[in-house]
């Protein structure tokens, strides 16, 4: 026994002995617990942010672009549609690894992409990315060259890829109805815009596996999602009828010096359906960037070219680039704009045909009543003399005559019989204070009296009655205008105006249908007829002759209007006018309703400036191209 305990001893076999052994034991435990929870964190708590990272490490995803809707006038003729173009992309890393001349590939392909060959040769120096587009939408010529180029020097590292490109086969034809797509596909103004959602579609995607440096790996993997076309939308517009249109507002921008342009529309006055809408000068939305009106265009290449001439870091360059940014900028959105929507006028004498409608309807006046004109008069409740157009006055004249002469002093008296509630209260009903709800983006409303100004006379006085009444110190967009003359004329219902007539998807399956909305019956069916008897009179008897046409039925109102809120550098009111007539045909049974208006017809050409002399001629020669083609019969006693 002592001899073993005498072992023991000599092999330190102790209860110390095991106690270290012990806590060597625990202490490699411990150190482990952080590696089990670290691992605990990496396999089980974050298991999914780790297989989504490696996924996206492991994946690439390229976008596979749906194909936009077409867009058709009411005869499917095409307005908008794709076509196939191609875009030429650098890879640097691989342009590298082949030992390619990035010099002489830059010279080569900066004149067949109109691009600048030192910027092409620092997209070919830059490795932090293995595509650099240097050229997008390449017409099938240019691609052909550039590929016989990469095919006979044998270059690595220029690509071609095919793209889709939006294209407007009528060039300038009714482009601020239809709009343009931007650089990202996305629709942007008109119909492009306010129908995106149905025209883009869906864009799909190929899912595929890459290894390092793009390669393919052993054991690849893809997957394809499906694009969906977008819808096609067929629109209520003619292209004939606004050919027509736009063909006779620019012939009158010739013939009468039109220092602002021209707008005009045709709208069928039973449904709202608007089958011509024009802005005179427009665009082309193949290049809907570049400024069309040449002198404009000039004016600001002038300012780029007075920037470029000083040093890039002085004060004058600065200055002078934002200078000529604002005015290229200014430029595109004015040339974008759709004036018949957007921009509010003063209507002028049209607006009398919505005056002496209310007055009929109400009982305010019968065709009987009588007004006396001596060229200017002082109206109750007037600080100012009121004149009228004409100044040695129209003398006696009876209702129908008033609205053929045009007399403002008659219009007057109508308003005061009318009185200022049930003027506004007519006012409301014809539309003039909303937005008509037309289906395009950018609708504005005009700017009316507040209803005291017209109501409470005892306190404001009669003027802006008085110059209500016959269209002067307020705005209305031309369409506002527009639709409420069509509900004069119509029987006296108030129609929402509409210009997308069905939108159908890849399949051809109807998913939109629009139907005529009537919002209201603002005057009585028989009252319409009386007004379209007495429009009809303007024409044959009254200042809108020169609107007649032989074989037609044709009526409507003149209108010259000041622009109230222009002025020079004096600040002195500019004395411009914008003249217009809206005619409507055939009277017997109204159909068609045309607006034109010229901004500012020059004084140099020597003719009186007037809706009759100026715009009624040409409103006249768009019914005259337009009446036969949509099936209006000619009748001899017209």
């Amino acid at each position: 026994m002592a001899q073993y305990k005498e072992f023991r001893r000599l092999r330190g076999d102790t209860g110390q002995h095991r106690r270290i052994l012990l806590t060597a034991l625990l202490l490699g435990i411990l150190a482990f617990v952080p590696v089990i929870l670290r691992l605990w964190q990496l396999m089980v708590t974050d298991h999914s942010y780790y297989a989504d990272l490696a996924l996206r490490n492991q994946t690439r995803s390229t976008a596979v672009m749906a194909d936009r809707g077409v867009i058709y006038d009411t005869n499917m003729n095409i307005l908008a549609c794709n076509v196939t173009v191609e875009n030429v992309y650098l890879d640097p890393r691989e342009l590298k690894q082949s030992g390619a001349d990035l010099a002489a590939i830059a010279k080569k392909l900066a004149p067949l992409l109109e691009k600048d060959s030192a910027w092409i040769e620092n997209q070919g120096k830059d490795m932090t990315k293995r595509y650099k587009q240097i050229g997008a939408g390449v017409d099938a010529e240019t691609a052909g060259a550039i590929r016989s180029y990469i095919n006979e020097e044998n270059i690595k590292g220029i690509h071609l890829e095919p793209a889709v490109q939006r294209y407007y086969p009528q060039g300038t034809l009714a482009s601020q109805v239809i709009g343009f797509t931007n650089a990202s596909g996305t629709g942007s103004e008109g119909i492009e815009a306010s129908y995106d959602s149905f025209l883009s579609g869906s864009a799909g995607k190929v899912i595929t596996t890459k290894g390092n440096n793009e390669m393919d790996m052993p054991y690849s993997y893809e997957d394809y999602i499906a694009s969906r076309s977008g819808c096609s939308v067929i629109l209520t517009l003619d292209a004939t009828v606004q050919a027509c249109l736009e063909k006779q507002l620019s012939l009158a921008i010739d013939r009468y010096d039109v220092q602002n342009g021209a707008f005009g529309m045709v709208m069928d006055v039973n449904t709202g359906a608007v089958l011509a809408m024009a802005t005179l000068g427009g665009y082309d939305p193949n290049a809907y960037l570049e400024i069309a009106d040449e002198s404009v265009a000039l004016e600001i290449e002038q300012l780029r070219l007075q920037y470029l001439l000083q040093p890039v870091e002085s004060e004058a360059y600065q200055k002078g680039k934002q200078a000529y940014d604002k005015a290229l900028y200014a430029a595109q959105l004015k040339q974008w704009r759709n004036r018949c929507i957007s921009d509010g006028y003063e209507p002028g004498s049209t607006f009398k045909v919505m005056t002496m409608a209310a007055a009929l309807d109400c009982g305010a006046i019968d065709l009987e009543t009588s007004f006396y004109c001596k060229g200017a008069e002082q109206i109750p409740g007037r600080a100012q003399l009121l004149h009228c157009w004409r100044s040695a006055g129209h003398g006696s004249q009876q209702t129908p005559q008033a609205l053929q002469n045009s007399c403002n002093l008659a219009f007057a008296h109508i308003a005061l019989k009318l009185g200022g509630e049930r003027f506004y209260e007519y006012v409301q009903k014809f539309g003039v204070l909303e937005k008509t709800g037309i289906d395009l983006a950018g609708e504005s409303k005009g700017v009316f009296f507040d209803k005291s100004l017209v109501t409470d006379t005892e306190k404001w006085g009669t003027a802006s009655l008085t110059s209500g009444s016959f269209g002067q110190t307020f705005k209305l967009t031309p369409l506002q205008l527009v639709r409420g003359i069509a509900a004069v004329v119509n029987g006296g219902y108030l129609m929402e105006p509409y210009m997308v007539d069905e939108v159908q998807d890849a399949a051809g399956n109807t998913v939109l249908k629009q139907e005529p909305t009537m919002l209201r019956q603002v005057i009585s069916e028989e009252t319409s007829r009386t007004m379209c008897g007495l429009l009809r009179s303007v024409v044959t008897e009254g200042t809108a002759k020169n609107a007649n046409i032989s074989g037609f039925s044709i009526g409507g109102k003149t209108g010259t209007s000041e622009k109230i809120d222009i002025f020079d550098e004096n600040g002195q009111r500019v004395l411009d006018k914008i003249v217009s007539f809206v005619g409507i045909a055939p009277m017997d049974k109204p159909q068609y309703i045309v607006l034109v208006a010229l901004d500012t017809p020059s004084r140099s050409t020597g003719m009186y400036i007037s809706g009759g002399v100026m715009a009624a001629p040409t409103a006249g020669a768009v019914l005259s191209d337009i009446l036969p083609y949509l099936g209006v019969t000619q009748t001899p006693e017209a």
